[in-house]
């Protein structure tokens, strides 16, 4: 009789290739199972070309795309990488509107307008979303953008542009609320601190030294 998907995942190993994709250097990762090599895209940024290099380069097999939020350098080349991988693409769903307006997404505003096809996936905070490798969780953490979302896998944390390595994203685009993303921040300090912190620009930090270190977790 085979293993459950549970008894198997024991033995899964969770690796995290990260690539800079677009001039403001935005952070793709690529979350994959090095034995199966099934992976998961989140926000593949501006650069399409790149990051489907660098999937193919590694022989991975993407199952879905996940955007944390909607601003253009985390989406501009959606459309692109769930063509080519025919994927499914996965966003909260107070942040969908954000993919057709040029406005709202900011592309307008920095000279590169351009929408993105609707989501076919539309998500909810606290929803567990299965991959055949994986499972992770997503958390609502409204503030830089109405919609952004962190994602919570076993070990680490993908924060998008709500938490950055000793700071936080901007609040003054539409959508954004300072007052909306330090709660968000509170919901995040509750979490395990040994969560490794995986942001949306910058490196890589742990969730106890923002809580040391991080003026805005204080």
């Amino acid at each position: 009789m085979g293993k459950s998907w549970s008894e198997r995942c024991v033995f899964i190993m969770i690796k995290i290739k990260k690539i800079i994709s677009g001039v403001l250097e935005e952070n793709c990762y690529v979350v994959y199972d090095s034995e199966s090599l099934h992976a998961v895209i989140i926000d593949p940024g501006e650069d399409g070309e790149k990051v489907i290099s660098e999937i193919e380069k590694d022989k991975l097999k993407p199952e879905m795309l996940v955007n944390t939020h909607g601003h253009y350098d985390h989406i501009l080349s959606d459309d692109q990488v769930r063509l080519k991988f025919k994927i499914p693409l996965a966003i909260h769903k107070y942040e969908a509107e954000m993919l057709a307006n040029v406005y709202k997404n900011g592309s307008k505003l920095f000279g590169y307008p351009k929408t993105v096809k609707a989501p076919e996936i539309l998500l909810e905070d606290g929803q567990e979303v299965k991959l055949s490798f994986t499972v992770f969780k997503v958390i609502h953490t409204p503030g830089h953008t109405k919609g952004g979302i962190c994602l919570l896998f076993d070990s680490f944390l993908v924060t998008g542009d709500t938490l950055f390595a000793g700071t936080i994203g901007r609040t003054d685009f539409d959508g954004g609320s300072y007052e909306k993303i330090m709660s968000s921040l509170s919901k995040i300090k509750k979490l395990n601190p040994s969560l490794i912190i995986y942001p949306g620009h910058g490196s890589n930090t742990t969730l106890a030294n923002e809580i040391r270190h991080n003026p805005y977790l204080k």
